[in-house]
């Protein structure tokens, strides 16, 4: 499959779904193609090596990344973020869509929904099933985070993204409430497929770090460590109350907070005023680093606000946590606290409680070294066997085909009503034709009128071709047919050019042999001579006119005739049938392309000049 991913954010970014879920669809055999914009997230600078252009095309082990310029932001200012997204929609849109190739798939990745009605747009200009994988509801987790309250901008927000579902080919989300919710928003229960998120495996390895170490006093203290992003929707002002009271009741409980966010500043400030000597804060670091600081844990600490909508999420670096096999404490109702009860890898208390919040830490206190240890590795077993990378894109990959095939049968279903209506159509319209050519045959060929042959169809299959003679069945003295250009009169001539000796081909397409447009069926013995990429042109019925026809007919060679024919069965749309069937009157009109140079029609195919390879 030609993949394409569609996502704001990109490596070296953190995401869930960035340079490692491209690398491992590749080592799948698929072709990964990025569109992204430069990367900015979370500080909301652009990251150093990089600066806004026009556009940047890299490549990262044979995955081709198109960067495409935008507003960068990430902080609080409303309007700074809405111009973040949309200038990110508009160059991927009218940059970035132009700047790569057509794929058989799109990957979406949501936040934000400017990401998902480029999506909508790119799909129907490159005629392209896409996948919209909802990792954040919105406008729920808008209003919840305090981010956007204007009663009118939600409910716009909210339009938008039942529009974008709609349009959606098909929807993946992170859990069973994100489903369960837009079930009742609407979106069919069909559509939406459950795949949980897995983290980067590569770059999350554990590793000491002997400076680090003594900075954090491992081994003195009892460091609880939260990574990742520090925003409203973290809540980790409740922590940093949890940390007064424990400086006091615990002593030996250290807070150490590694990464970016809008909050970082306030909390710091939260810190100072409270003059807490337990709290630590570690600039962000790149995900290749981030093992160094999770090996100074004791416990990794997941916290979100205590909302409803955050019932159903589960923070991404819960699979960190997991896969890095240290315990978690799991600050978040609902399903993301699941994760940690069925592997029994942490302990779970109420979010936004302080005290609940103290006593989890005094209860992870009071467990023993390998207590602790084998908490971890329960909770690192847990996440191999049901979340890793590897588990994600099988699933990711079978959807993926679902909605390429989906396409194919429902592009099939309408091709092939479009080939009856008009095949009804055009044998009444051209009955008088036919019936006037079949009496002109008779009278300069003779009989029969008709010339049947058997020809492979749709996977190769043999069927019998109708078309109007055009040469006389002349032999020599032992019985044989003497060659095309013995037999081939100048009345016969006249029918090839004008195409009339084909009319009677419309009957195979009624009787579903056949289509109006599709490579041309040639003989049975050429199916043992066609290299693999050649023989996909039988994926698809065969046609009357087709995309070989229209870009040279017969004055091209076989393998450019082949090339054109698996072309036309990568992009073909009603769209591009409509535009063969009328470049088709056109060339039968100046009757251009009728024959190879010195030949009657074409030389016989003998096999390749080119291979595969």
């Amino acid at each position: 499959m030609k993949i394409l991913i569609f996502s704001q954010w990109f490596d070296p970014e953190p995401t869930p779904k960035g340079l490692a879920f491209a690398q491992a669809l590749q080592a799948r055999g698929h072709e990964v193609e990025v569109i992204t914009g430069f990367p900015n997230y979370p500080g909301g600078s652009v990251y150093s090596g990089y600066r806004i252009r026009l556009f940047q095309v890299e490549t990262i082990t044979g995955i081709r990344i198109v960067r495409v310029p935008l507003y960068p932001s990430h902080d609080g200012f409303v309007l700074k973020r809405i111009i973040n997204y949309i200038t990110f929609m508009l160059s991927s849109l009218f940059i970035g869509g132009f700047l790569t190739r057509k794929p058989d798939v799109i990957y979406a990745y949501h936040p934000p929904i400017t990401t998902g009605i480029a999506a909508v747009i790119l799909g129907f200009f490159k005629n392209t099933p896409f996948v919209y994988d909802i990792q954040d509801l919105w406008p729920d987790t808008l209003a919840a985070t305090g981010m956007l309250k204007h009663a009118s901008l939600l409910d716009i927000i909210h339009r938008t993204c039942r529009w974008v579902y709609k349009n959606a080919t098909h929807i993946t989300v992170l859990s069973h409430g994100f489903k369960k919710h837009l079930v009742n928003d609407g979106v069919p229960s069909e559509k939406i497929t459950i795949i949980h998120n897995w983290c980067d495996e590569n770059q999350i390895k554990l590793e000491k770090d002997s400076i680090l170490e003594r900075d954090l006093n491992v081994g003195e203290r009892f460091n609880i460590v939260f990574a990742g992003t520090m925003g409203k929707v973290q809540g980790l002002n409740t922590v940093i109350q949890a940390a007064r009271e424990l400086q006091m009741l615990e002593p030996k409980v250290q807070f150490v907070f590694v990464g970016g966010g809008v909050e970082v500043e306030a909390l710091q400030n939260l810190v100072k005023e409270m003059q807490l000597t337990n709290v630590r804060f570690l600039e962000r670091r790149p995900m290749s680093e981030i093992g160094k600081v999770l090996a100074c844990a004791d416990v990794l600490l997941v916290h979100l606000k205590d909302d409803p909508l955050f019932e159903i999420t589960i923070p991404s670096k819960t699979q960190t946590y997991l896969a890095v096999g240290k315990p978690i404490l799991m600050a978040v109702r609902g399903n993301a606290s699941l994760f940690v009860q069925e592997s029994n890898g942490g302990i779970c208390c109420e979010p936004e409680n302080m005290d609940a919040l103290v006593k989890t830490v005094q209860k992870f206190v009071q467990l023993s070294p390998s207590e602790l240890q084998k908490m971890g590795i329960r909770g690192k077993e847990y996440y191999y066997d049901k979340l890793s990378l590897d588990k994600g894109v099988r699933h990711f990959e079978e959807v993926f085909k679902k909605v390429i095939n989906q396409k194919k049968l429902t592009y099939s279903i309408l091709k092939r009503g479009i080939d009856i209506l008009i095949s009804i159509f055009a044998i009444i319209l051209l009955s008088p034709v036919m019936l006037l050519t079949a009496w002109f045959i008779r009278q300069r060929l003779g009989t029969p009128v008709l010339f049947t042959q058997l020809r492979p169809g749709l996977n190769g299959k043999p069927f019998k071709m109708y078309k109007f003679r055009t040469m006389l069945d002349v032999r020599n003295p032992n019985g044989q047919l003497l060659s095309d250009a013995e037999r081939l009169t100048e009345f016969g001539k006249k029918l090839r050019a004008s195409s009339l000796d084909e009319l009677p081909e419309l009957l195979n397409v009624l009787r579903g042999d056949m289509s109006l447009v599709g490579p041309r069926p040639l003989l049975l013995e050429y199916l043992d001579r066609y290299t693999s990429s050649q023989a996909r042109r039988h994926e698809v019925r065969p046609g009357i006119t087709g995309w070989a026809q229209v870009n040279g007919r017969n004055a091209i060679s076989w393998e450019e005739k082949f090339k054109l024919d698996v072309w036309y069965i990568d992009h073909w749309s009603v769209f591009l049938d409509f535009k063969i069937l009328w470049l088709t009157a056109y060339k039968v009109f100046k009757r251009e392309g009728i024959s190879a140079v010195n030949e009657i029609t074409m030389p016989k195919f003998m096999g390749n000049t080119e291979s595969d390879l």
